[in-house]
């Protein structure tokens, strides 16, 4: 990429072993992103991916695609265990990692022991990037959300990291495995959320990702779509209802449910969906990348 550039990949890996790592690893290595923002991986495939004389031999000698790394469950206390899935930030060269941490418990108004359990969820990095511009990093996975509507309960987690972006400055850009929306409209006011804040307060998916959400941040492939009319339309012939694109089948329906975020100050180049390649590494989630630039 050129250098006023940065390539920012968001992927829930499905990673809780080695198993297909290898394919994981060669996908990763063909759209080379500068930053990665990860989901559903555990500390064993975290160290394949930043090869050291720990991992075993055949991933060590491997070119070393990131410099450096940030895992939540290395940072949260009590520590995560060793296959205990978490979200990382990744980094290759020409990036420096300058902070990182999980989210502030402050930011979910929930009572432990549940809070601990969305900490591990949570990894924001303060990252020097070409040019020697700064930029915070995120990964963040939700929990599902019960099938049940008798059991679904408010959307602490993500109106929590909501209210963590609404007090963070840009330029920031995240990687969220939200679970959501149920659907994915391609009129933003039209998509459905299981869980919506209620009318007389409380806590919501679309505090995070909705039409009109708390926070500064968007949503980079609806942005990206504004600027290509003719890609979006002829997605809303395929697709009336969305998803705008398929990150993910639900009960063997195509969903979106993976995303990228940006502040404004974050221009938004290009955005593709790699469902097919991703699932063919073993995901169940398509890997998202996006081109963008910081202005």
């Amino acid at each position: 990429m050129a250098e006023e550039q940065l390539r920012v990949a968001c992927w829930n890996l499905n990673a809780s072993g080695i198993g297909q790592l290898d394919a994981k690893i060669e996908l990763l290595e063909e759209v080379r992103p500068d930053l990665a923002l990860l989901q559903e991986i555990s500390r064993p495939v975290y160290r394949a991916l930043l090869p050291n004389p720990m991992v075993y031999e055949r991933q060590h000698e491997r070119p070393r695609l990131f410099s450096w790394g940030a895992l939540s469950t290395d940072l949260t206390r009590p520590r995560g265990s060793e296959y205990r899935l978490g979200c990382a930030v990744l980094g290759a060269q020409g990036t420096e990692l300058l902070l990182a941490e999980p989210l502030s418990p402050s930011v979910f108004d929930v009572e432990d022991p549940r809070r601990p359990g969305m900490l591990r969820r949570t990894v924001a990095a303060l990252v020097a990037v070409h040019g020697g511009a700064t930029v915070t990093a995120c990964s963040f996975q939700a929990r599902p959300t019960p099938k049940d509507p008798r059991l679904v309960v408010p959307a602490d987690f993500q109106a929590g990291v909501a209210r963590w972006l609404t007090h963070t400055a840009g330029p920031v850009i995240a990687g969220i495995d939200a679970r959501a929306p149920e659907i994915d409209h391609p009129d933003p006011r039209r998509s459905v959320f299981r869980s919506p804040a209620p009318e007389d307060g409380g806590h919501g998916e679309d505090q995070l990702l909705g039409a009109e959400p708390t926070h500064a941040l968007t949503d980079v492939l609806r942005r990206h779509l504004r600027g290509q009319p003719d890609q979006l339309a002829r997605i809303t012939a395929q697709r009336p209802d969305g998803p705008l694109a398929v990150s993910r089948r639900v009960a063997g329906q195509p969903a979106r449910h993976d995303h990228i975020w940006a502040t404004p100050d974050v221009e938004v180049l290009d955005v593709r969906y790699l469902y097919e390649e991703a699932v063919s590494t073993g995901s169940d989630h398509a890997l998202v990348l996006a081109d963008l630039r910081l202005r």
